[in-house]
Order: structure tokens, then C-alpha cells, then sequence
């Protein structure tokens, strides 16, 4: 009688695993909008517009609760930069994917972390000319949580970082960008 009551639980509780999993798994879409913070775009320049408000949008893939994969691009921002009578401005743009990790720890709640490579492409003028802007294809990776507001609608608060680079007579610096966001996705 035991044994059976053991074998009816592991029958039941990997029903309601295999359920959770099989309505975690799909397609979703969403974006997000935020805050950006520029690094150091070129040693002796300094800083002098480093953060921007920036907006992205995403498509992913849910394998089962724990794993996915995800689509982005990401306005990072605008920054300027100076020193002396040289001054810099400059846009970059974020197009990448993502491989996903998620922890649920309720029933609506989640932490998510995000590993995976991304293009990052700035656009860059200077006064005097000799700073342009440069492609840098790097690692990217972030950190946040979700909450669950309905089982198709969710909200997410995340933090991600981007490598970007300008150049300067052929001299290539990279740089790192931060961007704080708040999104919201919709589950097909």
C-alpha cells in the first residue's frame, strides 16, 4: 500500500510539472524602456552627457519554465564627451539574442538572467573631425525579474550591458553601456 501511494504522488507530481512546464513553453514579444549610462568612450574625453532615456523591443522563445531564447535591439543611448577644444557626440544602437535562464519563485514572480552576444553599432562626430564611430560585436549579459500579471501579460525590471567602440585616426576604444529598464511582454 505504500509503494502505491509513493507511485500515485510521482504520477501526480509529474503531472502537474509536465502542466506547468507545457503552459511555460512559447512565443512572446514585448519592450521595454529605460535608462542608459555611457562608460568612458575615449581615454582623456570626459564625460559629458553620459545617461539617456532609450527603448528596445524583443521576441523570444520559451523552451519549458527554466530556458529560452531572445531577440533584441536596443536604442543604448546617446552620450558626448570633451577635452579642451575637441568635443564628441555619439548614438549607439544594440541588435542581438540572447540565451535565457529563469527561476520561478512564485506563482506570478521570477528572476531571469540573459547570456548571449550582441552588434553594437555607434555612429559618432567630433569637432574637431577625427572621431567616428565603429562597429564591436561582444558578450552581453543582464540581470532582472518578472511578474506575472495575467498568464499572458507580464512585467519585467531588468538591467543589461552592451559593449560598443568608437575610433579615433584609426584607434579603436571599446566602452561598456548599462541600461536600466522597465518592459512589458505578451505570452502567445
Amino acid at each position: 500500500m505504500k509503494l502505491n501511494s509513493i507511485i500515485s504522488m510521482g504520477v501526480v507530481a509529474g503531472a502537474a510539472l509536465f502542466a506547468a512546464q507545457a503552459q511555460a513553453e512559447g512565443w512572446y514579444v514585448g519592450a521595454d524602456a529605460g535608462r542608459s549610462s555611457t562608460g568612458t568612450v575615449y581615454p582623456g574625453l570626459n564625460m559629458t552627457k553620459s545617461t539617456d532615456t532609450v527603448g528596445g523591443v524583443f521576441l523570444g522563445y520559451q523552451f519549458n519554465q527554466n530556458w529560452g531564447v531572445e531577440g533584441f535591439y536596443s536604442g543604448a543611448g546617446k552620450f558626448s564627451a570633451a577635452s579642451g577644444a575637441t568635443s564628441v557626440t555619439g548614438k549607439t544602437d544594440v541588435y542581438g539574442l540572447d540565451l535565457t535562464g529563469t527561476l520561478p519563485l512564485a506563482d506570478a514572480f521570477s528572476l531571469y538572467g540573459r547570456l548571449g552576444y550582441a552588434n553594437a553599432k555607434t555612429s559618432a562626430s567630433s569637432s574637431p573631425a577625427g572621431y567616428t564611430g565603429s562597429n564591436r560585436s561582444a558578450a552581453t549579459y543582464g540581470l532582472g525579474g518578472e511578474y506575472d500579471v495575467t498568464p499572458q501579460v507580464g512585467v519585467r525590471l531588468g538591467w543589461d550591458r552592451y559593449g560598443a567602440a568608437v575610433s579615433n585616426v584609426g584607434v579603436t576604444n571599446n566602452f561598456n553601456i548599462n541600461v536600466w529598464s522597465v518592459g512589458i511582454l505578451y505570452e502567445f
